[in-house]
C-alpha cells in the first residue's frame, strides 16, 4: 500500500475495516455497533472499495433483524469482505501501533497509561451524568 492510500485512510474508515474484519460485514450491522450513522459508513464502503482493501456486494434479498427492541424485515444492506490487501493494511496497522509502544521509555509508557487512565475515567463520568439524565427525563415523563 503506498503512503499516499494509507493517509487517505480515517480513523472512521479503519473502525470500519476492524468491525468488518471481525464479521460485522454489512452497514447496518457496523452502525448498530458504532457512533457512525448509516451514510458514514455506506461512504467508508465507497472509499475503501476505491483503494482495494475490500469488495462489496448488495444481495438481492431480505434480512430479518432486531433493531431497536423490534423485529424488522428490509432489504439486505452493502455487504464488505476484506480483500487480501485489507487483511494485509490490518496486520500492517496493528505491528505499527505495537512497534511505536515499544519504542517508548518506561517513564514515557507510564504517563501515556494515566493519560488513558484519565480519559477513560472522564468517559465513565459523562457516561454516568448521561444515564442520570435519561433516568430522570423517564421519570417525568
Amino acid at each position: 500500500m503506498s503512503e499516499e492510500e494509507f493517509e487517505k485512510i480515517r480513523d472512521k474508515d479503519h473502525i470500519v475495516l476492524q468491525h468488518i474484519e471481525e464479521g460485522r460485514e454489512d452497514v447496518q450491522k457496523i452502525t448498530a455497533e458504532t457512533t457512525l450513522e448509516n451514510h458514514h459508513v455506506s461512504y467508508c464502503f465507497e472509499k475503501l472499495e476505491e483503494l482495494g482493501l475490500i469488495t462489496v456486494e448488495k444481495p438481492d434479498t431480505m434480512v430479518e433483524r432486531i433493531v431497536d427492541g423490534q423485529k424488522r424485515v428490509f432489504q439486505h444492506p452493502k455487504k464488505a469482505k476484506l480483500t487480501e490487501k485489507g487483511h494485509r493494511y490490518l496486520k500492517n496497522e496493528e505491528m505499527n501501533r505495537t512497534e511505536a509502544y515499544g519504542d517508548l521509555s518506561h517513564g514515557e509508557l507510564v504517563k501515556k497509561f494515566r493519560e488513558l487512565e484519565e480519559t477513560v475515567d472522564q468517559l465513565e463520568r459523562s457516561m454516568e451524568a448521561f444515564r442520570r439524565q435519561i433516568m430522570k427525563k423517564l421519570e417525568e415523563g
